[in-house]
């Protein structure tokens, strides 16, 4: 696919990236609104002062741009109404959502009576998007259906469920392009005093053309997109919160190229124990395929352990905080006074000295798999700023404790890989037999070969790969015993026998493709 065309794409995603954490934002401070205990009657005017107070002070501890305010506009034994407003600042600009609000007093609220609901509650409650002058867009868009609805729940236990809608959209024009979005439901429960929170999320079809330019029209589709997460932190030492989300499609198309991810899935896990957390990650592309080839089936995880839980929590909200203050002033320069803080949260972050895993990477063919694991020892790399800020590579040593890379293939996956990115070259030639009697695949086979041969990579029971691992103390700077391919070195003579294998395998792999003659001159005499 075209360059301009991803990056075209990626700029349009990305330009979408605060808008959507904002839009979290206010559902979650909706849901903080309700998720406690309601008390009926004349106590309700109480509970709302103390709740937007409470929520201001947390969005102002967490640096987000969001404050509340209500007003009242009827209260009465059996229910009460409210104008629920919420700011919003961001990109030098301030935004106001106004919600209607419809809180039915417990135990038993009349609507949940009218369903033949006899359970006893505190409050059931309704919340939508007013439709004023700062919303009219968004209501034409949705004909008329509020775009956002919620219906809550509170229990005698003073837990919250929900349920909720992102109404369907859809514009066509000339400026702004096309959108056809199928909504969002979405439910969950949230139990404030006992730290436990679910939410799950539907969305059928989102389909996003942008206004044609000089290299065409083009479509970016997302179908069937699930989301869930699950936060479960009753044990304040060892909370842990699991999300996923699945999708049956991703494609991305233009006139010339299409590139389409079936069956995507990612999980991520985060457990805190004590003040160490570990994140985890992992990612399925179940199948790959540009412009109808199929590329096969990727996998890929990331793993961090040892981190300080409370760093990660300030770095996020101090990077969350710099963005949006660079979104409202424009700058792409990070003044250094601002850099301060996120350094001391990074410091804090890396103090126990986490360790990295990426992997494994799993590439997934007909022919074969190939897999590529990589696992790091950190050490705290901000107290080593001063001394080593301006030689990235003396950085990345004295930063590193311990490193170990695995790579496997099976014998068949490289000339397999091969011939699909000849096929993605467009140029049939690039897998038949070339005028030498090779084909790129062969001739791939060929250097491996040749590489195996010099000790660069091993080869072991249809399998092909490189085993490379080093260990220091304090840091990979001092490190001198080195593994690779099972035998070991000291840097130096690592160092010495990869630039004699190195020179071996080159000078084999040119002789893999004689030189062409030259033509002879013009006027160069014929030859009997």
């Amino acid at each position: 696919m075209q360059r301009h065309l991803y990056r075209s794409h990626i700029i349009y995603i990305m330009s979408k990236k605060i808008t959507k954490a904002l839009a979290a934002v206010v559902l979650l401070v909706i849901l903080g609104y309700f998720g406690g205990t309601w008390y009926t009657g004349t106590q309700v005017d109480e509970q709302i002062v103390q709740r937007t107070q409470t929520i201001n002070a947390q969005l102002r501890h967490n640096g987000l741009p969001v404050q509340i305010s209500t007003e009242k506009k009827d209260s009465g034994l059996f229910t009460s109404s409210y104008i629920l407003s919420l700011r919003i600042d961001g990109a030098g600009q301030s935004h106001t959502l106004n919600f209607d609000v419809e809180i039915e007093h417990g135990p038993l609220p009349l609507s949940r009576l009218q369903q033949g609901k006899l359970q006893p509650v505190q409050a059931f409650s309704r919340v939508a998007l007013i439709n004023d002058e700062k919303t009219a867009n968004l209501f034409e868009l949705s004909q008329g259906r509020p775009p956002l609805d919620l219906t809550l729940t509170t229990r005698l236990d003073g837990s919250t469920h929900y349920e909720g809608n992102l109404a369907p959209l859809s514009f066509n024009n000339s400026r702004d392009g096309q959108l056809h979005f199928d909504g969002l439901s979405f439910s969950g429960t949230l139990d404030a005093s006992n730290r436990l929170a679910q939410f799950s999320g539907n969305m059928p079809l989102l389909q996003v053309s942008p206004p044609p330019n000089e290299n065409g029209t083009s479509t970016l589709i997302f179908r069937d997109m699930a989301l869930s997460s699950h936060f479960d932190g009753r044990q304040t030492e060892a909370s842990v919160l699991q999300q996923q989300s699945t999708l049956a499609e991703l494609s991305l198309a233009n006139e010339q190229t299409r590139f389409e991810i079936r069956d995507y899935r990612s999980d991520t896990e985060s457990t805190a124990q004590n003040d160490a957390l570990t994140a985890a990650q992992n990612t399925t592309l179940n199948s790959v395929r540009v412009n109808g080839i199929d590329l096969g089936k990727l996998q890929y995880g990331v793993t961090a352990r040892g981190l300080d839980r409370a760093g990660v929590a300030q770095f996020m909200t101090q990077a969350w905080q710099l963005m949006l203050d660079n979104g409202r002033t424009g700058s792409q320069a990070v003044p250094q006074e601002k850099l301060m803080p996120l350094l001391a949260s990074l410091d804090l972050m890396f103090s126990g000295e986490p360790t990295l895993t990426i992997g494994p990477m799993i590439w997934t063919l007909p022919e074969g798999q190939a897999t590529a694991t990589v696992d790091l020892s950190l050490n705290n790399p901000v107290p080593l700023l001063s001394q080593f800020g301006n030689d990235a590579f003396a950085l990345l040593l004295n930063s590193l404790r311990s490193a170990r890379v695995e790579l496997q293939a099976d014998d068949a996956m490289p000339p397999g890989a091969a011939k699909r990115l000849g096929q993605l070259r467009g140029s049939d030639q690039q897998s038949q037999a070339t005028p030498a009697g090779q084909s790129d695949a062969q001739k791939l086979q060929n250097v491996i070969d040749i590489l195996v041969k010099n000790k660069l990579l091993s080869r072991n029971q249809g399998h092909v790969g490189l085993s490379f691992h080093v260990e220091g103390e304090p840091s990979l700077a001092a490190a001198s015993d080195i593994d690779m391919n099972g035998e070991s070195f000291d840097t130096a003579g690592l160092v010495t026998t990869l630039r004699e294998r190195a020179t071996a395998a080159e000078r084999q792999i040119r002789e893999l493709t004689p030189a062409k003659q030259a033509p002879a001159p013009a006027d160069a005499p014929a030859q009997d």
